[in-house]
């Protein structure tokens, strides 16, 4: 953050610390926010996306509008966040608010208020994570991270470039990508394939440095993956997230979560 730049949350901070006493978490719940008027509105997207053009006005926001002075990102109980962030502590938790928030550009901070200081501070990545209200704070206005419904729809087919797929990502997992059983595993699409093309080639763009390839497809083998079937099950309903973190074997690919 620029230290000429002006912090909301500095500026708001009896506002905001109002806010933070009168909707404190659940007790032993964990909660991510962000301030609403950061957040773009996506406006409503064409019918049918058949060209790149069409898909880059699916995804543009409108300005904020908004009487709400916080969007909350993510809740829970804090049990469950330690279950997931293992031994990450607090870098876990950066990393998935900069994903939701800003992936490409990474330029927004992680704060929690500290009420002995009566201050906004910014969270370490060692730190540990505490049953807190924590916010994401950037100067630039953004668009949160899509969660597109799977349920259903997203089964790889028998037959053409879903078979071809199927068979790529079951030679680079080996198995379960997760537990790494070869038994009574499935292959599904990380992202939807009614997503089509145009608009994936725009979702890589966020998460990876580099241009997408020109003819990347949604049935290339970086939009799926091989679970076993309560895993599957679980991540089409979006109870369960994954989040990249090295490469599995020699294969270098995608994790979209929600």
């Amino acid at each position: 953050m620029s230290a000429t730049a002006p912090n909301l949350l500095q500026k708001s901070s009896t506002s905001s610390n109002t806010y933070s006493k009168a909707h404190p978490p659940k007790q032993s719940h964990l909660e991510l926010h962000i301030l609403t008027g950061r957040v773009g509105l996506n406006l409503q997207p064409p019918r049918n996306i058949m060209s790149d053009e069409s898909a880059m006005s699916a995804m543009t926001t409108s300005p904020p509008n908004s009487s709400s002075l916080f969007t909350c990102l993510l809740s829970g109980p804090l049990n469950e966040f330690l279950l997931y962030s293992r031994q990450e502590q607090s870098k876990w938790l950066i990393d998935i608010a900069h994903d939701i928030c800003d992936p490409a550009l990474v330029r927004g901070s992680l704060q929690t208020w500290d009420a002995e200081g009566e201050t906004w501070r910014n969270v370490n990545p060692t730190d540990p994570l505490t049953a807190s209200n924590y916010y994401y704070e950037v100067e630039a206005v953004i668009s949160l991270s899509k969660i597109s419904d799977r349920v259903g729809k997203s089964k790889t087919d028998a037959s053409g470039n879903a078979s071809t797929m199927v068979d790529r990502v079951k030679h680079r997992d080996g198995g379960c990508w997760v537990t790494r059983n070869p038994f009574h595993i499935k292959n599904s699409h990380i992202c939807p394939k009614r997503m089509g093309d145009h608009v994936l080639r725009l979702i890589y763009s966020a998460f990876v440095t580099t241009p997408p390839p020109p003819a990347l497809s949604i049935y290339d083998e970086i939009c799926g993956i091989t679970l076993i079937g309560n895993l599957d099950s679980s991540f089409d309903l979006y109870e369960l997230g994954l989040r990249f973190v090295a490469p599995v074997r020699s294969s270098s690919y995608l994790i979209f979560y929600s």
